[in-house]
């Protein structure tokens, strides 16, 4: 059964799973519940999430709300993941499009629904983590739980295809005829350009937009000279119409294992984010567990990763301590970002 659109929410049910829900009463239904909980922790604490049988099943479609809107990477990629959970383990969910203020919109519906397992939220880690003009998200971690990573976002910096610009010695020669490199971004990465013009030590203005279609569009024509890109490079790349000069990430790019990083190449910057799932925190430890332990497992399976690989994006499944410990290394970028 494919993932539901909201139409089609009221008339679907989740009948299998709603017979597992039937079957389960009694005193053994409860030692059932208690013995697949323990062992489902058990195995995240031994890194085999994907393998342990959740402790407790959606009782009616689970919303995957979105913080982009409709048609982005980010909502296909929510789109991708509620077609497996309903396909290959029958917990449909319906995916209800959030966007606006950095995420805030998303997560005040987050937060204003029941903590039952049914509503779980889906974007941008750094929606999280990072700050949004002058606030400081870090306290947005202590409102939701991280439930699951599912892609690492290849953040790079792209030029148009002939314009002479595939290196950073020839960004160098540019500025150094007099002439400012021009650098497309988008929110919350304003700050970018003037922190690689400041590392890199040459005339370079950022240009902000609101999304990665218009500034594709002013690469392409011309108006800019660079282009940050956290996936918007894969379709101009393949139709050769532009290139990756280097990854903003901590490592290279597997997709450009030749590319460097701009570490690399002088200017100690990194951009790491990545799409995730999250949760309330009034969330109960069982239906954390339990969502933790599909979302895992979904982000395992192959068919879902060669659709993330065929994006250009990086597949992703952490979980637990590992994946609060990206979120705490994106708090600290944030707050470099801050401090200028």
């Amino acid at each position: 059964m494919p993932f539901l659109d909201r139409a089609d929410k009221a008339q679907h049910t989740g009948g299998a799973v709603a017979a597992n829900l039937a079957s389960l009463r009694g005193p053994a239904a409860a030692t059932w519940r208690r013995r697949s909980f323990l062992g489902g922790a058990a195995a995240l604490l031994s890194g085999a999430a994907a393998a342990a049988a959740p402790a407790w099943a959606p009782a009616r479609p689970i919303d995957i709300l979105v913080s982009f809107p409709a048609g982005g990477t980010a909502d296909t990629l929510a789109r991708l993941v509620a077609d497996r959970l309903a396909r290959s383990h029958n917990w449909p969910a319906v995916v209800v499009n959030r966007p606006g203020g950095g995420g805030i919109i998303l997560q005040n519906s987050l937060k204003a629904a029941k903590a039952d397992g049914h509503t779980v939220g889906f974007g941008a880690s750094y929606e999280l983590t990072y700050p949004i003009g002058d606030r400081v998200q870090v306290d947005r971690l202590r409102d939701f739980d991280a439930l699951c990573s599912i892609a690492a976002l290849p953040v790079c910096i792209m030029a148009r295809s002939g314009a002479g610009l595939d290196t950073v010695e020839d960004w160098r020669r540019k500025a150094a005829s007099g002439k400012a490199l021009t650098f497309g971004v988008s929110p919350p990465f304003e700050w970018i350009g003037e922190r690689m013009a400041r590392l890199l030590k040459m005339d370079i203005i950022a240009v902000p937009f609101r999304g990665s279609s218009e500034i594709s569009q002013q690469l392409l024509g011309g108006t800019l000279d660079l282009a940050l890109s956290a996936g918007s490079h894969v379709p101009l790349e393949r139709a050769q119409r532009a290139k990756v000069v280097c990854a903003v990430t901590k490592n290279r790019l597997p997709s450009h294992p030749d590319v460097p990083t701009l570490r690399e190449l002088g200017a100690d910057l990194v951009i790491q984010s990545s799409f995730l799932l999250f949760a309330s925190k009034e969330l109960a430890p069982g239906l954390r567990a339990a969502l933790t332990g599909m979302f895992a497992q979904i982000a395992q399976e192959p068919p879902l990763q060669e659709a993330l690989r065929e994006r250009g994006l990086i597949p992703e499944a952490l979980t637990g301590a590992a994946l609060a410990r990206a979120l705490q290394e994106e708090v600290e970028i944030g707050r470099t970002i801050t401090r200028g």
